[in-house]
């Protein structure tokens, strides 16, 4: 028996994953806006790392909210944007940002799990919303429901 209408994302798992989305670009934008206060309060300028932490901050959270509007819309396809965004998001911050400024390993994971300062719990918070999102992303995306067509 063929199924009515186009498949869309589960509509749970997809206002679920929307939601979280939100809150992972809500910590993101936290985030850059440390880093504009802080290096705003330097005198030498932006540094490498601050711009990265800015232009990266905004950029993300900018995509998320794009990707979390299709999810919320129940496309399968904004779902599994989200799902690509959101893992990338996290091995890029585990992973690739040590490689990149010569971090050990251990001191980022660290860093990110301190809760130290005002940026450390952003990040941490971002990383655990991203890691949630990515999951209840692939869930929605592969749960698929059909409605019937509207006539």
């Amino acid at each position: 028996m063929q199924p009515y209408g186009k498949p869309r994302a589960n509509a749970t798992a997809a206002v679920i994953t929307g939601s979280l989305a939100l809150l992972t670009a809500a910590m993101l934008v936290w985030f850059a806006l440390y880093n504009v206060v802080y290096a705003g309060g330097s005198e030498g300028g932006w540094s490498g790392p601050v711009l990265q932490n800015v232009v990266g901050g905004i950029v993300t959270a900018g995509l998320l909210v794009v990707a979390a509007g299709f999810t919320f819309a129940r496309r399968i396809a904004g779902a599994w944007t989200l799902f690509g965004l959101c893992a990338f998001y996290v091995v890029a911050v585990f992973l690739a940002a040590p490689l990149v400024w010569g971090t050990p390993f251990g001191t980022q994971v660290q860093w990110i799990f301190g809760f130290d300062k005002s940026n450390g719990v952003a990040t941490a918070l971002a990383s655990v919303f991203g890691f949630l999102t990515a999951v209840m992303a692939a869930i929605a995306g592969s749960v698929r429901s059909y409605e019937k067509p509207r006539v």
